[in-house]
């Protein structure tokens, strides 16, 4: 796959969407002049007949739009995996090793369930799963979508994002003998903990010795001591500058001999933009690497090359 080919089929896909939508145009155009024919013979109310206008001009929009969405399906496919074999393919097999990407696939839910940390909502949606190594660091990336339902007054069902972003599961060379969650104030897919899964330990609030680290997250551990252990002064320091970063919305979970991270930012990365424009080919791999540099900063920034939790 080349950029000239991504081009091409970009453009290909938002030809067909213009002429599309300019058929679509016409016929909305002409159904409005029947509506407003009718609407003038039938009533003598102006409010009656722009009402009639209103709601034929909004329906026939709506048919419209699904019509496009319907034609432009395997043309927007195209586009979207000739984008992601190019920008993101490619780019991730720079920097990683022993690479395994797909964007179609995701996180199991079952997965983080399982670890007792993430709460995974109602509708569940996870993509560009990368399985990977950076700096002999094993990893597992996702993007990942969650939603919970939930009625209003009126008896109609609604959704809400607890959660936009991406987890991270990072693999340690030592397995930890206890677990330990460290909550961001704002992350809201947490589950507050009450026993470990896997051995059924009771899990306690804890508190640091910072209040400031304090004031940022919440955190729970079966083993106390075990946990000042591993939060020290300096790796408090990094997790502080972090949770500033990313507005708290974070979080920190160990268990056995993985660290998830998961990074509540509100996007969904490696994404195409609008086939609407010509690709610009620097801005897009300054986009997709800025995306690949989050990784490797965890594993930078937190040393998690550098076998930090020794034996």
């Amino acid at each position: 796959m080349t950029f000239a080919e991504v081009e091409s089929i970009r453009a290909a896909y938002q030809a067909k969407l213009a002429r599309i939508w300019r058929r679509c145009g016409i016929i909305i155009l002409i159904v409005t002049i029947i509506a407003l024919i009718i609407g003038i013979s039938s009533s003598n109310s102006i409010a009656a007949i722009f009402g009639i206008l209103f709601f034929v001009a909004m329906f026939s929009f709506i048919i419209s739009g699904l019509i496009i969405a319907i034609a432009t399906t395997k043309d927007a496919t195209a586009y979207r995996q000739a984008y992601k074999a190019y920008f993101v393919a490619q780019n991730l097999s720079h920097t990683f090793t022993n690479l395994r990407y797909n964007h179609a696939a995701g996180l199991d839910p079952k997965l983080l369930r399982a670890t007792g940390m993430i709460n995974t909502g109602d509708r569940f949606h996870s993509n560009d799963l990368t399985v990977a190594r950076y700096k002999d660091v094993a990893f597992i990336q996702a993007d990942a979508h969650i939603e919970v339902e939930y009625t209003d007054s009126d008896g109609n069902i609604h959704y809400s994002t607890i959660f936009k972003g991406r987890f991270m599961i990072f693999e340690f060379p030592k397995k930890f003998s206890f677990k330990l969650e460290v909550i961001g104030k704002y992350f809201h897919a947490a589950k507050i903990p009450s026993k470990n899964p896997t051995t059924g330990r009771k899990m306690t609030r804890i508190k640091m010795e910072s209040p400031e680290f304090n004031k940022l997250f919440h955190s729970y551990a079966e083993d106390g001591f075990e946990a000042f252990y591993l939060l020290d002064p300096a790796f408090i320091e990094k997790l502080q500058a972090i949770a500033n970063q990313y507005r708290s919305r974070v979080l920190f979970g160990f268990i056995d001999n993985t660290l998830l991270i998961g990074l509540s930012n509100g996007k969904d990365a490696f994404e195409p933009p609008s086939p609407r424009h010509p690709l610009n080919e620097q801005t897009e791999l300054a986009k997709v690497q800025a995306d690949i540099k989050i990784i490797t900063d965890f594993v930078d920034y937190l040393k998690l090359d550098r076998k930090l939790f020794k034996n």
